[in-house]
């Protein structure tokens, strides 16, 4: 079982604070660039938009998350433990458990999209998505790309929602609220209807590999695959279908 963290819960509404300013700020800076360099221009300018938006807002949260472990006189590695109960085993663990959800989270999403057809409701794409199927994205983007979803993304969101908010709950003596409720903040802040259900699920396997392993590789390796998996199946989906002949 996971071990109780020191974390102190104004210390953690000061961090939840800070990250959402610096979400607002980023989406400031994202349109203020937008807007000089490429005035009412469409298109590759959305996409550069996304593009610098995305890595300043996660690299501000590794930032926000040190602050916040500086505040409790720890380091990333005890923290999180990283170092400790065999970090190789705990990433191949995770590697593991994400290439076997993974296709149950494509079922889930194939779900959820026919259940939000079927009622009318609208069922487009995360921003990040249609930025990335944009054929005028440059090369260089792509790789920026690729490097905020695949590293970036779960070394900023594994800390913030395994590593802080879940064991921050569970150890006010709500086990079942930090559980589920961690869950479905992750996968609400990616604001879109598609993956909300898939997320979900994800983020209780994510739990699960944290409470099993006691390290928070396990869940961060779990996402870089998931989030690596999705990534270029988005870029070369196309190429795959055509090459195996799929629908």
């Amino acid at each position: 079982m996971l071990a109780d963290k020191p974390w102190k819960l104004d210390a953690v509404a000061r961090l939840i604070l800070g990250l959402i300013t610096t979400y607002c700020f980023g989406l400031l800076l994202a349109g203020l660039v937008q807007h000089f360099a490429f005035g009412s221009a469409q298109g590759q300018s959305d996409s550069w938009q996304i593009v610098i938006a995305i890595p300043f807002i996660q690299i501000s949260a590794l930032v926000w998350i040190s602050f916040f472990l500086r505040q409790h006189d720890l380091g990333w590695v005890e923290a999180f433990g990283l170092k400790t109960f065999k970090p190789a085993a705990a990433v191949a663990r995770g590697l593991l458990v994400g290439a076997l959800f993974l296709p149950a989270a494509w079922a889930l999403g194939w779900i959820s999209q026919n259940a939000m057809e079927s009622v009318g409701l609208p069922t487009e794409e995360q921003a990040a998505v249609h930025a990335l199927q944009d054929p005028s994205l440059t090369m260089p983007a792509k790789v920026v790309f690729g490097v905020v979803i695949i590293i970036l993304a779960p070394a900023v969101e594994e800390p913030l929602f395994r590593g802080i908010i879940y064991p921050a709950i569970k150890q006010q003596g709500y086990p079942r609220l930090a559980l589920w409720g961690s869950a479905a903040i992750f996968a609400a802040m990616h604001f879109n209807g598609l993956t909300l259900v898939p997320l979900f699920f994800f983020a209780l396997v994510l739990v699960y590999l944290y409470e099993s392993s006691r390290n928070l590789l396990a869940p961060m390796a779990a996402h870089a695959l998931f989030n690596a998996a999705n990534f270029f199946f988005l870029l070369f989906g196309d190429q795959i279908s055509q090459r195996f002949h799929l629908p």
